[in-house]
């Protein structure tokens, strides 16, 4: 790998942790599509996905720590802790597929 490709990596890693950053400050409070939808038709009081046998509970259900899902900080934590894990999966998938 040449050396403007891992100052290239280095700085798309650097903008991605950055945004994570950001993202619990800028983000909408309001719920998205699917979930706007589910609470105007009644069925998000009615149904929790917990409640299903066999699926695992979430590490960071709503970007968040679960024993304090109100701390921005521990928001960030968990964006970037997320940030990170999907850009080594994805580094991963890419050097496997590159190399067969």
């Amino acid at each position: 790998m040449e050396q403007k490709d891992i100052y290239l990596i280095v700085v798309a890693v650097v903008i991605c942790i950055i945004i994570s950053c950001l993202s619990p400050y800028i983000a909408s409070g309001d719920p998205d599509g699917l979930e706007k939808s589910a609470e105007d038709s009644g069925l998000a009081e009615d149904f929790a996905v917990e409640e299903i046998n066999g699926i695992p509970e979430a590490i960071f259900p709503d970007y968040a720590f679960a024993n304090d899902p109100d701390n921005q900080v521990l928001q960030i934590v968990a964006l970037v802790i997320g940030t990170i894990v999907t850009l080594v999966l994805g580094y991963a998938v890419a050097e496997v597929v590159r190399n067969r």
